[in-house]
């Protein structure tokens, strides 16, 4: 069970499910519990996808693993491969039938979007350097988008949507250059331009998105409870941007933990 668990990484998908319940308070506020249905619907939508995502990853990226990740399941059970891609095909549809049954052709259309972004992703866009980077950070930002959908409110979807995608791209420069050695077939920012580039572009796109934190406040959309949230993750991220280019593996930890009380910030900003 744990080697499926490896494959799957549901943390990554909780997360997710997270973001679409914020994306939903946002949009609705208190009143998202009426529309029970497609949220729930949605959240299990984002896990899926998220979870084939992690599947597809895994399964081309074997051989390269075999020196990044040595411990993940399919380089130590490749007996597992054939029922990897089974699994992943089947968390790919499910979604499709879900969202049309309980949101709408305007969430099929989202899925359908996002699960040909990332097919390209592992197969080909990953391989170009910032072009992957920025597929996948669009991926991060459409959860909140896709939760809006589901509760009939977008447009304040788009400030974490750029948020989230700006803080995202952040993070994926950053894992690249700890995977530096191990991304052998991959022309990834940081082999192109070297570590201290890429670093200040890691730690520009996490400014901006400090900076973007703060326009849903003098907008009048939250509330102080919002800001006062929003100004610790914002510390975690300007102490991120100042750690990365001594230990950026620290560095992208911490802005996980800053993209985490971001999350919490725009929950609360939602209801208040």
């Amino acid at each position: 069970m744990n080697r499926w668990v490896d494959i799957v990484r549901p943390v990554n998908g909780v997360m997710g499910i997270v973001a679409t319940l914020v994306s939903a308070v946002i949009g609705a506020g208190l009143h998202f519990s009426a529309f029970y249905v497609s949220v729930a619907s949605a959240a299990a939508i984002v896990f899926m996808v998220i979870s084939a995502g992690n599947i597809i990853n895994d399964v081309v990226d074997v051989e390269i693993d075999r020196l990044n990740h040595p411990d993940r399941s399919l380089v130590k059970f490749p007996e597992m491969i054939p029922k990897a891609k089974m699994l992943f095909v089947v968390l790919f549809i499910v979604p499709l039938i879900l969202s049309i049954l309980f949101i709408s052709i305007m969430a099929l259309l989202l899925v359908i979007v996002a699960e040909i972004l990332l097919i390209t992703y592992e197969l080909y866009t990953k391989k170009l350097g910032i072009t992957g980077n920025i597929t996948i950070s669009i991926l991060v930002g459409l959860i909140f988008i896709f939760g809006g959908i589901a509760v009939n409110s977008v447009v304040r979807m788009f400030l974490l949507f750029g948020m989230a995608s700006l803080a995202n791209l952040a993070r994926e420069i950053t894992k690249d250059v700890q995977d530096m050695e191990g991304d052998v077939d991959r022309k990834t920012f940081p082999k192109r331009y070297g570590k201290q580039i890429s670093s200040i572009f890691a730690a520009v796109f996490t400014v901006a998105a400090v900076i973007i934190s703060f326009i849903p406040y003098y907008l009048g959309i939250f509330s102080i409870y919002y800001l006062l949230i929003v100004l610790v993750s914002d510390v975690f991220f300007i102490m991120s941007v100042y750690i990365l280019f001594g230990d950026p593996e620290r560095g992208q930890k911490i802005s996980k933990y800053a993209m985490i009380l971001g999350l919490a910030a725009f929950f609360i900003g939602g209801l208040a």
